[in-house]
C-alpha cells in the first residue's frame, strides 16, 4: 500500500492491506533459522531506486496499539476486517526493529497513516528490515513455539492475511499474494438438518433468493 491509501469493501469493512509500497522478503515463514516454526516474515525498505533504510510503513487498516515493547509494537483492529483469504475478522499484528516507534498504547491510527520505520532495534538484528506477525482475532499474546522463538497467538500466514493492492513485489518467496478484486466471498451457513438442505436446494432450482 501507498501513504493514505484506504480500501473499505462494499458492506463496509476495510480491506487488509501489506503496510509497504514495494515488498522485498530478507526472510521467510517456518523454516528459517531465526522464525522456525512460526508464521513471521522480515521485509526490507524498498523503492524504484533498490534499498531504503528507515522505509516507512503504514496501518495496513485502522488500528489501536495494544502493547509496547522495547523495540516493537503490538497492534489490533478497531474492527472487523477482510483477510486476504476471503474471511472477515479482527487482526491483531506486531512490527519489530523500528528504532524510534511513534506509537504509543491506546494510539489508534487509520487505515493509511504513518505507524513505523523499518530499523535494526532489539537484539539479533542483522540489517535495516521489518519483522512482521500477524494473528487473527484480538490480541491473546505470544507465546513460545518450543524453539525459544515466539509469536502472537492464533497467528496467520501472511500472505492469508494481507492483500497487495499497490504493492510492487520485487521478492515474494513464491507465495500466493492476492490483490483484491472487489468481491467478497460469501459465508454460508452449515446445517445439520437434511430437510432444510433440501429447501436451500429447492429455492436455488426455483431462482429465489
Amino acid at each position: 500500500m501507498i501513504a493514505h491509501e484506504k480500501l473499505v469493501a462494499s458492506d463496509g469493512y476495510e480491506v487488509l492491506l501489506f503496510p509497504l509500497a514495494y515488498m522485498y522478503m530478507s526472510q521467510d515463514e517456518g523454516g528459517d533459522y531465526s522464525h522456525l516454526y512460526t508464521y513471521s516474515m522480515d521485509f526490507l525498505g524498498w523503492g524504484a531506486n533498490g534499498r531504503i533504510l528507515k522505509c516507512p510503513y503504514y496501518a495496513p487498516c485502522t488500528l489501536k496499539c495494544v502493547y509496547v515493547g522495547s523495540s516493537y509494537r503490538v497492534f489490533t483492529s478497531t474492527n472487523k476486517v477482510h483477510f486476504a483469504d476471503g474471511t472477515l475478522d479482527y487482526v491483531t499484528i506486531s512490527f519489530h526493529h523500528d528504532n524510534d516507534p511513534i506509537a504509543s498504547l491506546n494510539q489508534i491510527f487509520n487505515q493509511g497513516d504513518l505507524i513505523g520505520h523499518t530499523g535494526t532495534a532489539g537484539g539479533n538484528v542483522t540489517g535495516d528490515h521489518v519483522h512482521i506477525n500477524t494473528a487473527r482475532g484480538t490480541y491473546k499474546g505470544f507465546y513460545d513455539v518450543g524453539t525459544g522463538h515466539y509469536q502472537l497467538r492464533n497467528s496467520t500466514h501472511i500472505y492469508d492475511t494481507m492483500y497487495v493492492n499497490d504493492t510492487i513485489i520485487r521478492q515474494g518467496y513464491n507465495h500466493n499474494w492476492r490483490t483484491y478484486d472487489g468481491k467478497i466471498k460469501p459465508i454460508y451457513k452449515k446445517f445439520k438438518f437434511k430437510w432444510v438442505l433440501y429447501a436451500n436446494k429447492l429455492r436455488q432450482k426455483r431462482n429465489i433468493v
